[in-house]
């Protein structure tokens, strides 16, 4: 039985949030020649996976500094505190929200380059990354595409059977990271998964 730990990251130019799952993943193994449901359907599957065997590690922010200052010294501030924690947490792998044009393009565009320094520094220590688009996310945790940052943080509390990590004082950037580590951990356990890898 392998342990994967798995680091999310939502990215931004001032609170970068982070969350660490650690899982024990037995591979599941299907008769030579078997086809999953999802296959032959073409159906979406979400595992359902016991929770039981996912621990939460680590959770927070990263604050890189408010819009009065420089984006160079953000972006820099960002690459020293993701460092720290890679080499603090050890990540098997890496899962990223993706970019998305949900306010503008501009703000798209800063938070690509935030993304080009998590990538980046990932890609230093052997890190896999992982990406996810904003809905995929939100549909893996809560079932709905649109669902807000509210109900991501309530379902992440109840998918991980911990107390109001998602309360007062926890900002939305942590739980959303969470979330993203959560959907690669889904991606893990599918069916799919093991078809594609030849299990």
């Amino acid at each position: 039985m392998a342990v994967v730990r798995i680091l999310g990251i939502d990215p931004g130019t001032q609170v970068v949030g982070y969350g660490c799952l650690e899982v024990s993943l037995a591979g599941v193994r299907r008769p030579s020649g078997e086809v999953p449901l999802a296959l032959r359907a073409s159906n979406t599957v979400l595992s359902g996976g016991s929770t039981r065997d996912v621990r939460m590690v680590a959770m927070g922010v990263m604050r890189l500094g408010g819009r009065s200052a420089d984006l160079s010294s953000r972006l820099l501030s960002l690459a020293d505190q993701f460092r720290g924690l890679l080499t603090e947490l050890k990540p098997d792998e890496v899962a990223l929200e993706e970019a998305f044009y949900g306010k503008s393009v501009q703000a798209a565009l800063r938070i690509g380059e935030a993304r080009g320094v998590v990538l980046a520094e990932s890609a230093r220590v052997g890190a896999p990354v992982h990406q996810f688009a904003p809905a995929r996310i939100k549909r893996v945790v809560t079932g709905r595409g649109a669902a807000k940052k509210e109900t991501v943080a309530a379902m992440v509390e109840q998918l991980l059977r911990v107390g109001t990590i998602g309360g007062e004082g926890v900002p939305h950037d942590a739980t959303d990271a969470l979330a993203v580590a959560w959907t690669r951990l889904e991606q893990r356990r599918s069916p799919l998964l093991h078809v594609a890898e030849g299990l």
